[in-house]
């Protein structure tokens, strides 16, 4: 399967309310008319496949929920360089560990993206607030959805 150059990334799981801010970004990017080159991608929780899914591309977009110690709702863009800093320092879901070092796995094969960008999310509630399994995204992540498609839509053009 031919990859292409621009991949747009969703990962988080949706069974924990706003960890899942990337998935509802990307389906939403799947209903609008995009450039031929941009593959759109649910990563989820896909784990080492995202290594595949993200090596030897020209430029990665990944859209994911970071607790950063912002306010809810504050949204986050990181480089590839700038994101592993961060992720030492501050970052702090496994989601992100894990993606970190995905992307650490293909640097270390030589096969890392051109670029990455790393849009993220301060989440309201993953769920631990009142121990319930909730899809739907908080209303304080819902009405980021516009800002947060909109960056991914500039990051496309760039």
């Amino acid at each position: 399967m031919d990859k292409k150059p621009v991949l747009v990334l969703g990962i988080g799981n949706l069974l924990f309310r706003d960890d899942g801010v990337g998935l509802h970004v990307v389906e939403r990017l799947k209903t609008m008319s995009l450039p031929s080159n941009v593959e759109i991608i649910e990563g989820g929780i896909a784990a080492f496949d995202i290594v595949y899914m993200i090596e030897n591309r020209k430029k990665v977009i990944v859209i994911d929920a970071i607790k950063a110690e912002g306010e809810p709702g504050m949204i986050y863009r990181f480089t590839g360089d700038d994101f592993i800093e961060k992720r030492k320092n501050a970052l702090k879901s496994p989601a992100e560990a894990e993606f970190a070092d995905y992307y650490n796995t293909t640097c270390i094969m030589g096969t890392a993206p051109e670029e990455l960008i790393v849009i993220g999310i301060e989440p309201f509630d993953t769920g631990d607030k009142d121990g319930k399994l909730k899809i739907e995204l908080s209303p304080v992540l819902q009405s980021k959805l516009p800002d947060i498609i909109e960056m991914v839509l500039k990051e496309i053009r760039i």
